[in-house]
């Protein structure tokens, strides 16, 4: 049986992107780590000022990678699930009850992203700034319209994946009909 081009195309594409994803799942960690340990401090994403904290200790650093896997986590378990994805396009499954899981988790992964990034940066700002003498410490709260961003595109990826349950839905009415 021959495969159409563009499934074709799908299956290629989809496994050198299956691959990357695998190689990059693992090094997210541990560049978090390796950034937390040795980067200044401006090099690092943070929502204040530097004038603001101190100088990081190794507990500190090692508090605030480890403060990171949340968002972490929730990082993983989108890129999880899209390699995932990417594996079973790669095998010619396209429109199947996993593919539809694998969007919906995705698009639920983004969505919750956008308080889990709300909470981390909250948490940083606090314990970066706990050693700070009595009314210097801080609580920093920040929305950005990258969390903003996040949350709409994971809303769509759910609906989308709503919209590809009803297709693949279809898709299985007309097999069985032949």
């Amino acid at each position: 049986m021959t495969t159409h081009p563009d499934l074709e195309k799908i299956r290629r594409t989809s496994n050198v992107l299956q691959k990357l994803i695998l190689t990059l799942i693992p090094a997210l960690p541990v560049g978090i780590v390796l950034t937390w340990m040795f980067l200044d401090l401006e090099a690092l994403d943070i929502h204040f000022t530097l004038d603001e904290v101190g100088p990081l200790t190794a507990t500190e650093r090692w508090l605030a990678a480890s403060l990171n896997l949340l968002p972490l986590a929730v990082t993983l378990y989108a890129l999880f699930n899209l390699q995932k994805l990417f594996g079973l396009y790669a095998t010619g499954q396209v429109f199947t009850s996993e593919t539809v899981r694998c969007f919906r988790n995705m698009g639920w992964a983004l969505i919750i992203m956008m308080p889990v990034n709300i909470l981390f940066h909250s948490a940083l700002s606090v314990l970066l700034s706990f050693d700070q003498p009595a009314g210097e410490r801080m609580l920093a709260v920040s929305l950005s319209s990258n969390h903003l961003g996040m949350a709409i595109v994971g809303t769509v990826i759910v609906i989308i994946s709503w919209v590809m349950a009803e297709a693949t839905r279809i898709a299985q009415e007309n097999a069985e009909i032949i």
